[in-house]
């Protein structure tokens, strides 16, 4: 099935502008900033058709959660280069992204992604929202971590939302064409190999830091401004049932 993104030609198109801290460059708030609206923006029922456009993680946070958890060794040879050989820097942060893979992205997106987290959960709850789609581009990682979060504070068991993530392990390799992806991928200098695939080791490291540093899904929740109240109102969202 190919991508067609014309479909979104009918949908209202809400963009988040992150708001980061001058001191450290972290994000601290995403706003609504822009509605590009569409004359044909509605479902049968009247309601709203709507895309809303987040960045859950870019290139600066990459660098700067990649550099944070460089050894003093390299942090010194990384800050070197930068003035002198981009490249030779640039390859420092590359071999270390390489050869933490997954589970990397997905630490840094807790660390640095919490407002970005916040808003999609918000969007989540609201009732008139429902349903919703929610994507990135490779479909499991941004993704998968999202799902991970909304599964664990409904009560879905952390075997369960394993099992689900690995689904999503071969599908790059059972695709007839995958060239883009690998494409895209090669000209970052990131390995396809590791990052196309979607093992169960990765959520497992992952759903065990979340356990670990911040004491689960719902404390995770709470610590970016998402508490038990806005949680309670999730669950009624998205469940049938009370909880």
């Amino acid at each position: 099935i190919k991508y067609n993104s014309t479909v979104f030609d009918q949908y209202d198109s809400m963009i988040y502008k992150v708001k980061k801290s001058k001191r450290t460059g972290r994000p601290k708030l995403y706003a609504q900033t822009e509605v590009h609206s569409s004359s044909s923006a509605s479902t049968t029922e009247g309601s709203p058709r709507a895309r809303h456009m987040l960045s859950v993680i870019d290139e600066g946070i990459y660098k700067r959660g990649v550099f944070k958890r460089l050894g003093m060794r390299k942090k010194f040879k990384a800050a070197m280069y930068m003035g002198i050989n981009f490249g030779k820097a640039r390859k420092i942060f590359l071999d270390y992204i390489n050869d933490a893979g997954l589970p990397l992205l997905n630490e840094l997106i807790l660390d640095y992604g919490g407002p970005a987290i916040k808003a999609v959960m918000e969007v989540l709850s609201e009732k008139e929202n429902l349903p919703v789609a929610f994507y990135c581009t490779a479909g499991k990682d941004r993704t998968g971590l999202v799902s991970m979060l909304v599964l664990s504070v409904l009560g879905v068991a952390d075997e369960d939302i394993i099992e689900d993530y690995v689904k999503s392990d071969t599908v790059y390799a059972d695709l007839n064409d995958k060239s883009a992806m690998v494409g895209a991928l090669k000209q970052e200098q990131l390995d396809p190999e590791r990052f196309l695939r979607a093992p169960r080791s990765v959520m497992e490291q992952t759903i065990g830091l979340l356990n670990r540093d911040y004491g689960g899904a719902a404390a995770y929740l709470e610590s970016i401004g998402f508490g038990p109240g806005k949680i309670e109102k999730l669950r009624h969202a998205l469940c049938d049932d009370e909880m």
